[in-house]
């Protein structure tokens, strides 16, 4: 995008004195071959693009809570044997411990206690000889294979995120980008942070990921099929947008655009039509001559 600050003072000097209103002003500025030479200038037509805008948040990998459970006994009693210790894989169903009844019996009464889910036992606290009752913690299992990146979406933004979006994902050391979709959005803002919480589930599992890694994610928050131009096309004066079409002869037409979607180094722009030749080189010069009717040159 050209922003046109000093050639419009310049321009604006000259209007105050020598140019018509800018309402009475002809849109077309024609040129001949010799001042389009000297311009420079260089076109390209106007075509449909599929453009995306984005948006980067960021947050940290955690366990959604179907990934994670607690292994408790159903019975009071003693633990005398356990099966699995911190970092061991276990299958669902593999016994972990086994939980002998207070019950008077020869022998006393034992419960096997089996692990609920497949993964890796990330706590032990049961101990061999230990008193137990229903609800005592023995093991925690993690599937760490399946984390979600839980993000944090600022107010700016929080109308532009919700479930399904794509996200392309840079962990902290991770050399792939990993790829998700939102899959839970929070109902309601978190005080201490100011920010609503997100949660993106992971295309594939990612074996190498851990709990609590920094990561970044780009989400795709809007597309759109539009007639698009190359950013250095369009001209901007104080937060107007216009681009120089040609309509052959050497004229051009000054031609007001509203902005949409930015990608790649083009522009989603309405107010024009596919196949417009538009300038995307000179044409700030070329709008300093139209603001002036020509009166500068156009090496100036």
């Amino acid at each position: 995008m050209i922003k046109i600050p000093v050639i419009a003072a310049i321009a604006l000097a000259l209007t105050l004195t020598a140019i018509p209103a800018l309402a009475q002003r002809s849109l077309v500025v024609h040129l001949s071959p010799a001042k389009r030479q000297a311009l420079g200038l260089k076109l390209v037509h106007a075509r449909m693009r599929t453009l995306h805008a984005h948006r980067t948040f960021y947050g940290d990998f955690t366990l959604p809570p179907n990934a994670e459970a607690v292994v408790t006994p159903r019975i009071r009693g003693r633990v005398t044997a356990l099966y699995a210790t911190v970092g061991d894989r276990v299958r669902r169903g593999a016994a972990l411990a086994r939980v002998q009844s207070l019950l008077v019996g020869s022998p006393p009464p034992s419960v096997i206690v089996h692990a609920p889910i497949d993964g890796v036992v990330a706590t032990r606290r049961a101990v061999l000889g230990e008193a137990v009752a229903p609800g005592t913690l023995l093991y925690r299992l993690i599937e760490p294979h399946r984390l979600w990146l839980k993000a944090y979406v600022y107010q700016q933004d929080i109308g532009a995120v919700h479930r399904g979006q794509e996200a392309r994902i840079q962990a902290l050391g991770v050399t792939t980008p990993l790829r998700g979709h939102v899959v839970m959005v929070a109902p309601r803002v978190t005080p201490r942070r100011g920010a609503e919480t997100i949660w993106i589930a992971l295309a594939r599992p990612q074996v190498a990921l851990k709990p609590a890694v920094f990561a970044r994610a780009r989400i795709t928050v809007a597309t759109a099929r539009t007639v698009a131009v190359p950013s250095g096309a369009v001209v901007d004066v104080n937060g107007r947008h216009a681009v120089f079409v040609a309509i052959g002869h050497g004229r051009f037409r000054y031609t007001p655009v509203t902005l949409g979607l930015r990608e790649h180094g083009y522009c989603g722009v309405s107010g024009l039509t596919t196949g417009a030749r538009v300038v995307t080189q000179g044409n700030g010069e070329l709008f300093a001559l139209w603001m002036t009717g020509g009166k500068l040159k156009a090496d100036s």
